[in-house]
């Protein structure tokens, strides 16, 4: 913690001298412009002018992938992707064996590309162009990729080749599941990355809460389609599968509108779905449920902004 004094400076102002390292590290000089910014009731936030050939700082971390499962590395590779590392280093003695699986993990994130490679080693670099990027935009489209999952699960129950469609969008709400996680973590803890993307944290916190159910809703679509192709009375599910995605268009209609009265409408008709959808067969029933309360997480979500 620094402590300064504050110094009276004219009729209506005071002044604190700021730290010489934050200076340094920011490379502020006399003339500079900073900005203060209000955060509760008792913060005030000091944060530099962007500079616009500035460039966001390197970070950079290794990743260690001997004697390690491939579920373990993926994971570390997804923390290192959230947490904004512009270089990953994969480094070990297997890295040759494994290096087909590690190529197909760093796929899954968008703009994380390998830009070297050795007999001991990955590296991949971090291409994201952030004023490129839209959170509306991207929520959008794994909203709309989520809708034509939910279509093509449905179709499935009478053309089975359809469950591979609904697979491989699945990776593509990924893709843009793990994207925004890592730009809305940046924006809580960035000032400036928060302002560009114009997030105030109650923003944040409203599209991380929504992004997460999206994904897990795709997730639980993905499942269904594998147990939909075993399933013999037809009819019944198609009536469920109907009335659930009836609910997830409403819900987010509602969302993107602010309709507080329609995120009602669908939480309401919560209790009568799930009772229907319990009818069905065991794991059936057990994901419809899922979905349904996802649905209903977001309805929540709209009627909780104010």
């Amino acid at each position: 913690m620094i402590i300064r004094r504050l110094v009276k400076a004219g009729q209506a102002s005071h002044t604190i001298s700021l730290p010489k390292e934050w200076l340094d590290r920011h490379k502020l000089k006399k003339g500079d412009l900073v900005y203060l910014h209000e955060r509760g009731d008792k913060e005030l936030v000091v944060t530099p002018e962007s500079k616009p050939d500035e460039q966001a700082p390197a970070k950079e971390i290794v990743i260690p992938v001997d004697d390690k499962e491939m579920s373990t590395i993926g994971r570390e590779i997804t923390s290192a992707y959230i947490n904004n590392y512009n270089t990953i280093v994969l480094s070990g003695d297997s890295i040759t064996e494994k290096t087909k699986d590690i190529r197909k993990m760093l796929h899954d994130f968008v703009a994380l590309e390998v830009a070297d490679q050795t007999n001991k080693s990955i590296i991949a670099k971090d291409l994201l162009n952030l004023k490129e990027i839209s959170v509306d935009k991207t929520l959008r489209r794994m909203d709309m990729l989520v809708r034509s999952m939910i279509q093509d699960s449905v179709a499935a129950l009478d053309d089975p080749s359809l469950a591979q469609s609904v697979q491989v969008r699945d990776y593509e709400v990924n893709r843009a599941y793990f994207l925004l996680l890592r730009l809305l973590k940046s924006a809580f803890s960035n000032k400036q990355i928060a302002d560009l993307f114009q997030l105030t944290n109650e923003k944040v916190l409203s599209y991380y809460y929504l992004t997460i159910n999206l994904e897990n809703f795709a997730d639980a679509a993905k499942q269904l389609v594998e147990y939909l192709a075993k399933e013999k009375k037809k009819d019944k599910l198609k009536t469920v599968f109907g009335r659930v995605e009836k609910s997830y268009v409403d819900v987010m209609k509602a969302y993107f509108t602010k309709d507080k009265k329609l995120a009602d409408a669908v939480a309401l008709d919560r209790e009568a779905l799930l009772k229907e959808a319990g009818e069905l067969p065991a794991g059936v029933a057990e994901l419809f449920r899922t979905m349904i309360t996802l649905t209903n997480n977001v309805a929540r979500l709209v009627m909780d902004e104010q």
